[in-house]
């Protein structure tokens, strides 16, 4: 996770240096800092705690600088506190150093250290690396072979900002299996873990690739290869549009973004969806790389389409539960067999892809450590990759042969809302999209399906229109300590969805479960203080989830459902009902969630939490 920033140039550093951290605050919100070099002397500056924090200490401090680097933190070394908190400098207080990431080795680099002198303040890995920068340092007095020296010790994955008061006129930065980008202004340049920090200021950006050191001044950027080699390389040029942070009247981003959801799925749609007597197109759009004009979309032939004899899905958290819809659409639409896999448990195990596999990876923000090693995996194997993500200018993104970029914007609030809506028409369109290529459905069929996936954003809409009537029900559960979640068939990964939502925003202990499964031991914890949330939707399976309802019942579990309007039994059942409009089971999962986030931020906002922030998290996982 982490944020990294960095500018150089004419005007005061600290402004910009916290303009750009606020855009990253995302990343990580445990403590945050800056260095800058004022009057030839390096100042770090730094607290524990949110950005705020920091702002308070700089507005009452006022470096005047002109060059700086700053981070926001997600603590994976030490405990979020001032000493943890990122820059880190030499013994000499003349080097500093912002990470992301993760050296493995650092434990060993510490002891070495340790032995050659260096005296250690934190508990970080990060420090391990400002020490090993100024030991080799003090052997030519070159900082550029330096610093390409210390990375060649450091194993793992990491992201680097490195400044000196000896240098003061210059930024190192280190990308390693990351995202870093430079943006380029008028003798005046600019760093960021997220191209969208420096777009507030310029448009113009260079893209570090993996294993790469810039050398940032105010006239221009230089990129060099871990071996030395200088690379040469055009800036590309960002959407104009700037990263605007507004809540635009709503009490929190998260219930903005809740209510985005009809808007981006109507966006996402209508990228490839023309009308319902239309074949899905899905490469109709283009990125611009630093390579050039890149098309990015699905490009995949219909032999290739037809050979395939496998789907197999990575994705991690919210994304996960989008993948297991997912997977349901395109066994039960295409006919592939298809499995899906929490990224985090492919390494150590063996990956079994070949030449005729669909390998598709799901992130939100095309950064995910663990999504991006598990398709690197299946890459190597041979197999075809495609890439579902909200950021077109992605580490994903340029990883992939195959992408589906989601319209959402920027989703401020750490907790998924709208964006999981997008991966799921995301997958939806690839499902209708790869059955319409091998002939699996009819057209007739085709042609019902996109129209009754056009209607999903307007049952949206009137599901947010009865938002007071779905807080009124969900304050009444605020104060539970354990909540059951439970759903069938395409509506499981729905509970498990609702269930994350409510953890991550109330810090409530919730679990899913698949309906069928609760007798088979979850039914242990129900009693009268344990509410159970059942998804009940008319189709397959609504008989038994019924029955799985009502077993819960009988143990006196409070008794809430999400079930569409008019279902009398459900009235009967349940103690509480969060109605939905009438949908084909098979697009139910898109709208029976929307209760189920709004239920969990009413309740986190009943309970006094931070909604947009939830503790211990952070919206962009680059760690493994």
């Amino acid at each position: 996770m982490c944020g990294i920033v960095g500018y150089l140039g004419p005007s005061q550093a600290f402004p910009v240096l916290l303009n750009e951290l606020k855009c990253l605050e995302y990343r990580g919100y445990d403590s945050a800092g800056v260095a800058v070099i004022e009057e030839g002397r390096l100042c770090v500056l730094k607290a524990a705690g949110k950005l705020s924090n920091l702002e308070a200490l700089l507005e009452s401090k006022r470096p005047k600088a002109s060059v700086g680097i700053g981070h926001t933190r997600w603590a994976t070394h030490g405990i979020p506190n001032d000493q943890n908190a990122h820059p880190h400098t030499d013994k000499s207080g003349t080097v500093a150093v912002v990470h992301n990431g993760i050296i493995e080795n650092h434990e060993e680099l510490r002891d070495e250290l340790k032995s050659l002198g260096y005296e250690f303040a934190s508990e970080t890995d990060t420090e391990v690396i400002v020490h090993l920068v100024s030991h080799e340092y003090a052997k030519d007095q070159d900082l550029l072979q330096s610093i390409l020296r210390a990375v060649k010790r450091l194993s793992g994955i990491f992201a680097l900002g490195i400044v000196s008061q000896k240098h003061p006129d210059r930024i190192y930065a280190v990308n390693h299996h990351y995202s870093l980008s430079v943006g380029l202004g008028d003798n005046e340049n600019f760093l960021a873990s997220d191209s969208m920090a420096v777009r507030q200021y310029t448009n113009r950006v260079i893209k570090l690739d993996q294993s790469e050191l810039a050398e940032i001044t105010t006239t221009g950027v230089r990129l060099f290869t871990f071996d030395g080699k200088e690379v040469k390389r055009s800036p590309i040029a960002l959407d104009t549009s700037p990263y605007v942070i507004d809540k635009c009247g709503y009490k929190h981003f998260l219930l903005k973004e809740i209510h985005e959801q009809p808007l981006v799925l109507r966006q996402t749609l209508s990228k490839y969806l023309r009308h319902p007597n239309h074949p899905i197109d899905l490469n109709i759009d283009h990125l611009s790389t630093g390579s050039g004009e890149t098309a990015y979309g699905v490009h995949l032939t219909e032999e290739e389409i037809k050979g395939l004899d496998r789907i197999s899905v990575f994705a991690c958290g919210t994304a996960y539960h989008a993948s297991m819809v997912g997977k349901l659409l395109l066994e039960e639409l295409v006919g592939i067999p298809c499995e899906v896999e929490i990224a985090s448990e492919i390494r150590g195990r063996k990956v079994l892809v070949n030449e005729s596999t669909l390998a598709i990876a799901v992130s939100q923000s095309g950064e995910t450590a663990d999504t991006l090693a598990a398709l690197k995996e299946a890459k190597s194997k041979g197999a075809y990759t495609l890439g579902i993500t909200n950021r077109a200018d992605s580490h994903l993104a340029h990883l992939t042969q195959n992408l589906m970029v989601t319209e959402c914007g920027i989703e401020v609030s750490v907790a998924a809302t709208k964006t999981y809506l997008a991966q799921l028409a995301s997958f939806y369109l690839l499902a209708i999209y790869l059955a319409e290529k091998r002939g699996t459905i009819s057209k007739e069929r085709a042609k019902e399906l996109k129209v009754q996936l056009n209607l999903v954003p307007t049952m949206i809409e009137q599901i947010l229109a009865r938002e007071e009537q779905i807080r009124d029900v969900s304050v009444k559960y605020a104060e539970a300590h354990d909540v059951v979640f439970i759903g069938r068939g395409l509506n499981f990964p729905t509970a498990l969805e609702g269930a994350l939502k409510l953890k991550e925003l109330s810090y409530i202990h919730a679990s899913g479960y698949a309906a069928g499964e609760l007798k088979h031991g979850p039914i242990a914890v129900l009693d009268q203080n344990v509410p159970v949330i059942t998804v009940l939707v008319p189709g397959a399976v609504y008989e038994k989830t019924l029955s799985n309802a009502q077993e819960a019942r009988a143990r006196k579990a409070k008794m809430i459902c999400v079930a569409v309007d008019g279902d009398e039994q459900a009235t009967k059942t349940f103690d509480a009902v969060l109605a939905i409009p009438p949908v084909d089971e098979l697009f139910s999962p898109m709208t029976s969630v929307v209760p189920l986030q709004l239920l969990s931020y009413f309740i986190a906002d009943y309970l006094g939490k931070d909604v947009d922030q939830p503790r211990n998290l952070a919206k962009s996982v680059t760690v493994e």
